[in-house]
């Protein structure tokens, strides 16, 4: 019983927190059903006119494909430079890698709205980014960098690199610095090496980190508010304009259930994925 007590003391407010978010859960698909009758009001019916609608819509699924193609390529931009980062962590001396680690920490400890607007006002017409480029002389006038695909994707980057960081470098800190010694000692290149030892062995962080950051950035709804400036919207804008402004909640929720029912398939898809090329680099 001793044994059994801080799990239970641990499971008590873990299955509280479950029991919301699954009540939460069945009162939005219980909303996507129910007829609208007006604004902010709905019947007691059932019906599948608000998944009709969102499909029937060219518009919406509109949304819906942006999203699922800016958080695909965001999501590699950020695999890429988040594993460069993580590399240069494992190899680099303490000083270094405790610079880098705050770095990446100081993102965490500040506000997410904070350091989107930061970047709105490091893209602005009079920003660090157009200045430098003028100083540079690339360009000659200030250059529409603000409200555009280009704005949301680098903001979606720019956040979202710490969160692919921690865990690949915790796959590549975690292998035996002897691995790579004995293959050195044999004649492997430092190519060789990474190639066959450490990419393999640390796909289980890669697997993680792209996880999270493809459903954070499938997600996102605050930085294509503020760098889309309303022309950049993806599928939370969508939810949230109905939800808030036409109070249409019927189809907010079959909006955001589609969603869910997508970051569930695509979830299954990178994971199965990432399973089967584990799989395939340990033999």
């Amino acid at each position: 019983m001793e044994k059994l007590g801080p799990f239970v003391r641990a499971a008590a407010p873990a299955c509280a927190v479950l029991l919301i978010f699954v009540a939460c859960l069945a009162t939005l698909a219980g909303y996507s059903f129910r007829p609208r009758l007006g604004m902010a009001q709905m019947g007691s019916g059932f019906t599948l006119e608000s998944y009709a609608a969102f499909f029937r819509d060219p518009f919406n699924l509109a949304y819906l494909w942006r999203s699922l193609w800016i958080a695909t390529y965001t999501t590699a931009v950020v695999l890429v430079l988040g594993y460069v980062v993580a590399y240069h962590m494992t190899v680099c001396g303490p000083r270094m890698r405790l610079i880098i680690t705050i770095i990446l920490l100081v993102q965490f400890f500040t506000s997410y709205v904070i350091r989107t607007y930061a970047i709105v006002l490091a893209l602005g017409r009079y920003g660090i980014v157009n200045n430098g480029l003028i100083a540079l002389g690339v360009i000659s006038v200030p250059a529409k960098l603000l409200f555009t695909e280009f704005a949301v994707a680098a903001g979606l980057v720019l956040v979202a690199v710490p969160f692919m960081v921690f865990p690949v470098y915790g796959s590549i800190a975690g292998i035996s610095p002897n691995l790579r010694a004995a293959a050195g000692s044999l004649g492997a290149t430092p190519a060789a090496v990474f190639r066959e030892i450490v990419l393999p062995l640390s796909l289980p962080g890669v697997a993680a980190g792209v996880v999270i950051v493809y459903l954070f950035n499938l997600t996102a709804f605050i930085t294509p508010s503020l760098l889309g400036g309303g022309h950049v919207d993806m599928i939370a804008n969508l939810i949230f304009d109905r939800a808030m402004n036409t109070q249409d909640y019927p189809f907010a929720s079959a909006a955001a259930m589609v969603s869910l029912l997508l970051t569930l398939i695509i979830v299954y898809l990178l994971q199965s994925g990432f399973r089967r090329t584990i799989r395939g680099a340990e033999r």
